[in-house]
């Protein structure tokens, strides 16, 4: 029986490394190649007394219906979940119907043909667990969702302090204060300068430019105004 290095260190259960040095340590001689690997003759000593302490494991043993499909087909097996009372009922279950559900009808009737009374005790002791379990259950649940909203609110609430840090909130006494000094902007200046310009445009001679100076009168006081209220808004921000 001929393996590579790496079979035997498979069978061993060692790593590579460790046949390589019991190879070379005995001078163990080359039988064979499988593909570019060389391979050793594992009947004869000191390979047969090696691998000798492997416990009930054939070293001729044939592979394992899974190990053979794994090297033919290239692919890991997949190992699927047995339900032999599924199948049994496969066809007898109505859409949607769970088999717990079948067999706890089938064992009712059976207890009522047989007036079986441990039985009837039995099936109510598991109606009563369901019942308790889904409490539970929806207990659970409610609690879940009671501490997800929990966390939501306080990430909410943390956010809005960090916002606050870092000034992307006015407090109402300061946006009243802001909105108090505007005001009192639009009262000084904009509310007088008609007061002041009515007397400048009454004076103005008639002529084709008269209509002309009086837009510029107008826009220059009003751009004057604004720029006032410019001015008090970044200074009140600034100076925080």
């Amino acid at each position: 029986m001929q393996k590579t290095i790496s079979e035997i260190a498979n069978l061993k259960g060692v790593n590579r490394a460790a046949v390589s040095k019991f190879i070379s340590k005995y001078n163990i001689e080359s039988a064979g190649t499988k593909g570019k690997r060389k391979t050793y003759d594992c009947n004869t000593e000191p390979l047969k007394s090696y691998l000798g302490a492997i416990k009930n494991k054939p070293l001729d043993a044939p592979e394992s219906p899974v190990n053979a499909d794994y090297k033919d087909f290239g692919k890991k097996p997949h190992y699927g979940i047995s339900k032999p009372l599924n199948d049994l009922i496969s066809g007898q279950l109505e859409p949607g119907q769970k088999p717990a559900t079948f067999f706890y009808a089938e064992a009712l009737n059976i207890a009522k043909d047989n007036k079986d009374a441990t039985l009837f005790f039995k099936l109510g002791q598991l109606a009563a667990k369901e019942d308790a379990d889904e409490a539970f259950r929806t207990q659970a649940l409610k609690a879940e969702q009671a501490k997800e909203q929990i966390l939501q609110e306080k990430a909410s609430h943390l956010a809005i302090i960090n916002n606050i840090k870092r000034g992307f909130y006015i407090d109402k006494d300061t946006v009243k204060t802001l909105f108090g000094r505007v005001y009192a902007v639009h009262t000084s200046v904009l509310q007088s300068y008609s007061l002041k310009l009515s007397d400048i445009i009454d004076a103005l001679p008639p002529g084709e430019g008269r209509r002309g100076k009086i837009k510029e009168l107008i826009d220059d006081e009003t751009f004057s105004a604004l720029e006032n209220i410019k001015r008090l808004l970044i200074d009140f921000v600034e100076e925080g």
